[in-house]
């Protein structure tokens, strides 16, 4: 805003009363510090315990964007609600969302907004079987407002809103969501007790259980359970990032200290250990609609913070992720498939989806299990899934990240906490990674699979829908008989290469006409042009270790083919990465020799902006390797006329087929029919105007004249890029392809202003009420990203006015949406799912809500709401396929880059009035266009 403030949130806060008891123990139990065998705490780190029980742990770390993360963990979950009453600890935990005694809701959003959260997400609370966990993560924060946000932590579980307005509400939103059957509120660990244990008591403990406790539970229960669990003892306060630990220390005395410690001091229930056996099968009903299935080995290791028993975990935490991978035929390895139980180790490969796959999805699992304890890892495989797991160390993976972000470390230290895994982070956790995988050999990891996977070690837990026809005796049986047939050739014959070395398909050369540098954020961004009208962009930042991203985009995208629609950049996104290179019949397809090459998160496509090649290589050799293959596509790659009837057949089938065909293909042709560049569904009569002929005509034009945009981000010297792209593209013919920018298309066109009424053909009563809200302002860097400071203003709006209509404001969603292609296309579009019953009073809010917008900005929240845009901004330093989005249109135009550098330094640059006048007019009725769809009677 033109005003530079600066908003800091004062917080009253309420002081309890309490005596506390002298020198409780914690409940959560364990060893405390949490840190490996032999190791003290690091430089600057605390770990401390008051005398009533509280622990706490601040761990200063060197965190991106100056960011600060609390967890505030409570041992207080479902198995401590009283029977019959089951979602008392998430009504508890909800509460926060609304405020406290001291914090109303709007002082609440601000505070979160001007820090980078979502107001509106519900992430900020976990409940679990055994524990609570409230989250706080500041981005940038002033210096108060760490001490805010412990008052705020202290606030929630000291002094919560146990209000019967707001609990209605909570309530009604919990008994609604538990009813749709989706497994949102069902506790973590009760999964891993069903799928680990014979039987549990906990095996219920999700939503059905919720929806049967919750209409039972009044205020007073949510009050008992509060004032019995909610204890100093029963505490763990974790402080991450870039922070004064000594301060924030007297910070958490002061505001803890006077909690009482429970008079009930024994630790968390023990772990049961009445595992299923090995060589069974159970199937068992879903709680909800999707199938699963476990395969699951049990490994007794004892304690963790016994350094063998660590290794150990890390063993199999690896060996796990490779058998997962080959499970769900993953180029990549997964998430950690380990679950901790006590003083044992579940390495579980898993499946979920539809029903009708999960024979398919189990006889996959089964056949990698028994392909490794067979024929164990392959050695090129070995070697791969090494480097890769190494990689993970500069991701953010929870078991191998040495990453300081503040987030996650502080989730690493609440999982040290509930599973006792000693902590590590940083260069100490990095170095023990690379210890870890210096051991492992083709040897050891043939011996532990051969171990590990044997039939008659492992149970098998399958979870399907009621009424399901097969049971145990038919699957077990059809799994015998399949591993009869199972196919282990390759495995049999040895390693394989499948190395292809192609060249290049132009002379090296290329001469560099300009040069400019510019800095984004802390990163230097060098700017090249070569004479023959390439590009080239290279962002060089030391955050992404072990990954290098690449993207060589062609073109305008579809932007300047008159017949395109959305099933022609569908079908070319598909055919693109099944196009053969080379010469020949057994010529590979440009997918499989790129991923033989290493090549990993391959993507390829056609948007409005572009057509596209990218790719994540682990380091600058991968380079050349990437151009070379592009380049080959260049001079040799042809559309599959095959390829192309199959994929005719599948789109035609899914049109056919799609679920969505009554609703949300319906609702994006209403929304859009004024204006087909807008639409993102494809019709059949889109299937029908495809040709074979034009598409390969047009796909030629892009190869030989499309200018040529090469983005590289990573940790490269400058002259290795300019190498490997003079080597690759430098003598390639000139590019002569027109270079279009937004003001070259045509500007959107909207359809009238109103709501359109309609219906739909499907089973239930839910529908669906879409307004959108156009942009009014003149097109300008600052007016094309407004909505990402109106978007969360509008819907904390929208639910205060839905505060009697709680369900309704559970199916609320509100986003910024647009194409930067297509001028003025930019709206706010919000969308709320209701019973048809229900839809006119709901239509009638909306709009109501929407005209009185404008009355109810404050300039407060204007001043968060403007810091939170420009605080997502900035995450686009961190991630490297954001920073490869801002060269992804028309060579960096319509400077892209340029816009969110002039954002970040200059501000919006609009005052309040300013703001006022905008959305008076953007929110109006007469600029409204919305559809309201309901399933016909």
């Amino acid at each position: 805003m033109r005003k530079r403030l600066l908003a800091v949130l004062s917080l009253p806060l309420f002081l309890l009363a309490l005596v506390p008891l002298a020198n409780a123990s914690n409940v959560f139990g364990g060893q405390w510090p949490a840190l490996p065998q032999g190791e003290g705490p690091g430089v600057g780190e605390i770990w401390g315990e008051l005398p009533n029980g509280m622990r706490y742990a601040i761990v200063p770390t060197d965190s991106a964007s100056e960011a600060v993360s609390l967890r505030l963990m409570v041992a207080a979950g479902r198995a401590q609600e009283e029977k019959g009453k089951a979602g008392v600890a998430d009504l508890l935990a909800d509460l926060s969302n609304y405020g406290s005694k001291g914090v109303n809701r709007e002082q609440l959003v601000r505070f979160k907004l001007s820090n980078g959260m979502d107001p509106h997400s519900r992430a900020f609370t976990e409940v679990d079987l055994n524990h609570t966990v409230y989250r706080i993560d500041l981005e940038e924060p002033n210096p108060a407002s760490v001490d805010i946000s412990v008052g705020l932590l202290h606030e929630f579980v000291a002094s919560p809103l146990l209000d019967e307005t707001i609990f209605a509400e909570a309530k009604a939103r919990l008994d609604y969501f538990a009813g749709l059957g989706q497994s949102r509120h069902e506790p973590k660990q009760a999964v891993v007790e069903r799928v680990l244990l014979r039987s549990s008591q906990y095996s219920k403990a999700g939503d059905a259980q919720l929806k049967e406790s919750v209409p039972n539970i009044g205020l007073a229960d949510v009050e008992r359970y509060w004032s019995t669990w909610y204890k100093a003892n029963r505490m763990v306060l974790i402080v991450t990032g870039v922070v004064d630990a000594a301060a924030v220390e007297d910070v958490v005395k002061s505001k803890f200290g006077g909690l009482a410690a429970s008079s009930e001091t024994r630790p968390l229930p023990a772990k049961d250990n009445k595992f299923r056996s090995g060589g069974d099968l159970e199937i068992a009903d879903a709680p909800s609609s999707t199938a699963g299935l476990w395969i699951t080995k049990v490994t007794e290791v004892g304690s963790l913070f016994e350094r063998s028993a660590e290794l150990e975990y890390y063993l199999l935490d690896f060996i796990g992720r490779v058998a997962q991978s080959y499970a769900t035929d993953s180029e990549r390895l997964p998430n950690s498939v380990i679950e901790v139980y006590g003083d044992r180790l579940a390495l579980s490969v898993n499946r979920r989806g539809p029903v009708v796959s999960l024979l398919e999805q189990l006889l996959s699992a089964d056949k990698a299990v028994h392909r490794l304890a067979e024929y164990g890892v392959s050695k090129e495989d070995l070697e791969v899934a090494k480097s890769e797991y190494l990689s993970l160390r500069y991701s953010y993976d929870m078991e191998a990240s040495a990453k300081q972000w503040a987030p996650l470390v502080a989730d690493r230290l609440v999982r040290s906490v509930t599973h006792q895994i000693p902590f590590r982070y940083g260069a100490k956790l990095s170095d023990f990674v690379q210890g870890v995988v210096s051991g492992i050999t083709h040897e050891n990891v043939r011996a532990r699979c051969a171990q590990l996977f044997r039939e008659k070690e492992l149970s098998y837990y399958l979870e399907l829908p009621k009424g399901f026809p097969l049971g145990t005796k038919a699957i077990n049986k059809r799994l015998k008989a399949m591993r009869k047939s199972y196919d282990f050739t390759w495995e049999r014959a040895g390693e394989a290469d499948q190395d292809w070395n192609f060249g290049s398909g132009f002379g090296s050369g290329g001469m560099v006409e300009s040069t400019e540098i510019v800095r984004f954020e802390e990163y230097p961004v060098l700017k090249y042009e070569f004479a023959n009208n390439l590009r080239m962009n290279l962002i060089r930042s030391d955050a992404f270790q072990g990954r290098v991203q690449m993207m060589v985009s062609f073109g305008n995208g579809t932007s300047d083919f008159e017949n395109a629609n959305p099933a022609f950049e569908a079908m070319l996104r598909t055919l693109m990465l099944k196009t053969k290179i080379g010469n020949g019949v057994e010529a590979p397809t440009i997918s499989e020799v790129l991923k033989a090459k290493g090549i990993e998160n391959l993507e390829a496509g056609v948007t409005k902006d572009h057509l596209y090649w990218s790719g994540v290589g682990r380091d600058a050799s991968d380079l050349d390797d990437f151009f070379s293959v592009v380049v080959l596509w260049m001079v040799t790659g042809k559309l599959d006329k095959a390829a192309y009837e199959d994929e005719i057949e599948n789109m035609e089938k899914m049109v056919e087929r799609s679920l969505d065909k009554n609703s949300s293909v319906k609702l994006d042709t209403m929304l859009h029919n004024s204006d087909d560049r807008l639409r993102s569904f494809f019709l059949s009569e889109d299937v029908e105007a495809l040709e074979f002929a034009s598409m390969q005509e047009w796909l030629a034009g892009v190869r030989n004249k499309a200018y040529i945009e090469v983005t590289v981000v990573g940790d490269v010297m400058p002259r290795t890029v300019l190498r490997d792209v003079r080597k690759s593209f430098g003598s390639a013919p000139a590019r002569t392809g027109k270079v279009l920018q937004p003001r070259h298309g045509k500007p959107v066109k909207w359809g009238e202003a109103g709501v359109v009424r309609d219906t739909f053909e499907m089973t239930g009563n839910m529908g669906n009420i879409t307004l959108l809200f156009p942009q009014v302002a003149e097109k300008s860097c600052a007016s094309d990203r407004l909505g990402s400071v109106l978007a969360p203003l509008f819907e904390e709006h929208l639910r205060q006015a839905m505060a009697d209509r709680p369900v309704w404001a559970g199916n609320l969603s509100v986003e910024s949406v647009g194409h930067q292609m297509i001028p003025l296309s930019n709206a706010i579009k919000v969308r709320l799912f209701c019973p048809s019953e229900d839809a006119e009073e709901a239509e009638a809010l909306l709009l109501e809500a929407a005209a009185s917008f404008e009355a109810s900005l404050r300039e407060p929240l204007l001043v968060a709401a403007e810091r939170a845009a420009v605080l997502g901004l900035k995450r686009i330093s961190r991630s490297q396929s954001a920073l490869v989005g801002l060269f992804k249109q028309s060579q960096g135009k319509p400077k892209t880059l340029g816009c969110v550098m002039d954002l970040l330094e200059n501000g919006f640059g609009l005052s309040f009035e300013d703001y006022q006048t905008i959305v008076q007019k953007q929110f109006s009725g007469e600029n409204v266009r919305g559809v309201s769809l309901m399933p016909a009677k």
